[in-house]
């Protein structure tokens, strides 16, 4: 792939938060499951491949992201016991609308490694370094991400990044079995009919209001 190619991969990545009411959820075919599950699939196993400069070196897994993935039939589940979940949701709350219409949730979670009260953090200069150490697994976690909306694109398949809402809460985290030890940074969305024009689609605030490079960049 050339760059020009990639180019347009990246400038074509847009974010569409796809509605459908939870009593008439978007159903795919079987063949269309399978087809979408397994690109889903291989684009996080390619999306491993964003650097990290730590080991987090937890259950013998260097990388500091782990993938928590919804099909359509947890998604549908997890729709319908929102209310139960969460007594106090809003009226306006989207997530449940969302995972009505989506083919998959990708949930992407990072593991600090250091506490902010534990005792290791008297030290001045360890507190800097390890703040540092968490900086860098979270940026390399958000590397993960970007590679996993990119290849999502390349493959046809719509993307919204959501940055957690409800999914960044204990009652979730235990509901979906996730480790109390890792924090959520993505709830990422997949569209696998993003040509369907039955569903609601809110396209994202910001695209159209992207300034000029030159306006953020400075050479030095």
């Amino acid at each position: 792939m050339d760059t020009n190619a990639l180019a347009s991969i990246i400038k074509r990545r847009q974010t569409w938060k796809v509605l459908a009411p939870v009593d008439q959820p978007v159903i795919h075919s079987a063949e269309t499951l399978a087809t979408c599950d397994q690109k889903l699939s291989n684009a996080i196993a390619a999306a491993g491949w964003a650097p990290f400069h730590y080991d987090r070196g937890t259950d013998g897994i260097p990388e500091p992201w782990r993938v928590h993935v919804l099909n359509q039939d947890r998604c549908r589940k997890l729709a319908a016991d929102f209310p139960l979940l969460f007594s106090n949701i809003k009226p306006s709350n989207k997530l449940p609308a969302m995972l009505s219409a989506c083919g998959a949730l990708a949930l992407v979670t990072w593991l600090p490694q250091f506490s902010c009260d534990s005792a290791e953090l008297e030290k001045d200069a360890d507190k800097d370094k390890q703040i540092q150490i968490d900086e860098e697994h979270l940026a390399a976690t958000s590397a993960f991400v970007q590679n996993l909306l990119l290849l999502l694109t390349a493959e046809g398949l719509g993307t919204y990044w959501s940055s957690g809402g409800q999914f960044r809460l204990p009652a979730m985290f235990d509901h979906l079995k996730i480790p109390s030890d890792q924090r959520t940074l993505a709830a990422i969305f997949v569209d696998y009919s993003p040509t369907n024009v039955s569903t609601e689609r809110i396209a994202g605030k910001l695209r159209d209001r992207r300034s000029d490079s030159s306006r953020w960049t400075r050479w030095v």
